[in-house]
């Protein structure tokens, strides 16, 4: 059901939105699938804009789990901010 090219997915050439940012760190196991994912946006024959950001040494969620002090969650934020602008 969370597989967007499983069997009756729609074609992700259809995304409704103009942009899209990718976020992923590089310590999260799940880091390989949100590439695929931009990868496949990319290819779909999508007319938005799609980027991929990679925070380095974090692992899943580590800007919900940390400190909102800690470097690479200001990093995050300001990365997701100007994305929105």
């Amino acid at each position: 059901m969370v597989n967007p090219v499983g069997a009756g997915a729609p074609s992700l050439a259809g995304l409704g939105c103009p942009r899209m940012l990718v976020c992923v760190s590089s310590k999260d196991e799940l880091s390989d699938r949100g590439v695929w994912y931009y990868d496949l946006v990319k290819e779909s024959g999508w007319r938005g804009e799609v980027e991929v950001f990679e925070v380095e040494g974090e692992e899943h969620a580590f800007h919900i789990l940390s400190e909102a002090e800690a470097e690479n969650v200001k990093i995050m934020i300001e990365r997701l901010a100007s994305f929105l602008v």
